[in-house]
């Protein structure tokens, strides 16, 4: 892995440290979520043992600020590996979704939530600040993408660099940001966000699946070989590795169905804190993979535009 510092590029550098920052954006989430099972009051400062229902809850704790950031930074160092392969274009996808499980919340489910009000039977509820905040973040996200996909837009026009994947990207962003905004503010579909997406519920549920379900046919992709021209291919070891990974992630998400459809069998048991957990590690354990089979890439060339 090692390279002569001279013959490092500045694109080099940059993908190396991307890819590293996925891992690391991962240790600082799962060290959030495990201090703040562990701390039951930090002011003043006491321990115990008191695991969150699930990562998503981290929301409702003091280390909500770190879910939040840990969730958008992942967003923007996707969105920042981005190129022309179709591996790159399933993390474009994911790059939609991720700021959401940040900005729309789940149910609560912890006693520690801040501000928690029990919740009717059978029925998922937040705070009203809550919804309000998760409001303003819909807002905020849906003008977001909405300047993203035109400046995108211009620049391929003004640069005459058509890009399919692109287009597709945009159009898939462009839906999710109309469909979620329409759940969070028209009036005739709004009376329960952000538990109204039919039929499957909760909003922050679907995209989460989302997430890790176009996520894990990106290792199936890596398992058949390089994806680009100058790409280090991966050895049989690591390939094997990436089909573990997709099969492992793929079994975790069928759990995870299974503890949100049967949480009243798993009583106590943090069943969506061990699933999510699950999933979060096999991220991470993929991009560090990644990082140390494509260390010596040169410029990708999927980022570089195609020649007439």
């Amino acid at each position: 892995m090692a390279a002569s510092p001279v013959s490092v590029t500045t694109g080099q550098k940059t993908h190396r440290c991307l890819r590293l920052s996925l891992v690391l954006v991962v240790f600082a989430l799962l060290a959030a979520v495990t201090l703040q099972s562990v701390v039951v009051t930090w002011q003043p400062l006491q321990f115990g043992w008191h695991p969150l229902a699930s990562i998503s809850h981290a929301f409702y704790t003091p280390v909500r600020d770190v879910f939040v950031g840990s969730l958008i930074a992942a967003s923007v160092a996707l969105l920042a590996l981005s190129g022309r392969t179709r591996a790159a274009t399933l993390l474009d996808v994911c790059a939609v979704f991720a700021p959401l499980i940040a900005i729309v919340p789940t149910g609560i489910a912890d006693s520690r939530a801040e501000g928690h009000l029990p919740c009717p039977a059978a029925m998922d509820c937040i705070p009203g600040g809550a919804i309000e905040s998760a409001k303003a973040g819909v807002a905020v996200y849906a003008i977001a993408v909405a300047a993203t996909v035109v400046v995108t837009a211009v620049i391929r026009a003004r640069t005459r660099t058509p890009n399919r994947a692109a287009v597709l990207v945009s159009v898939i962003a462009v839906v999710t940001a109309s469909v979620v905004s329409a759940l969070a503010f028209v009036p005739s579909l709004n009376d329960r966000f952000p538990f109204n997406f039919w039929p499957v519920h909760s909003i922050h549920f679907v995209v989460t699946l989302a997430f890790f379900g176009v996520f894990a046919a990106v290792p199936l992709l890596y398992a058949g070989g390089p994806l680009e021209p100058g790409e280090t291919p991966p050895t049989p070891r690591q390939r094997a590795t990436y089909r573990w990974i997709a099969g492992l992630l793929i079994a975790d998400l069928v759990f995870l169905v299974t503890a949100v459809l049967f949480r009243q069998v798993f009583g106590e048991t943090p069943a969506l804190l061990i699933g999510e957990a699950a999933a979060l590690l096999l991220f991470a354990w993929f991009w560090l993979l990644q990082t140390f089979q494509r260390w010596n890439d040169e410029n990708p060339p999927s980022i570089l535009a195609p020649r007439s």
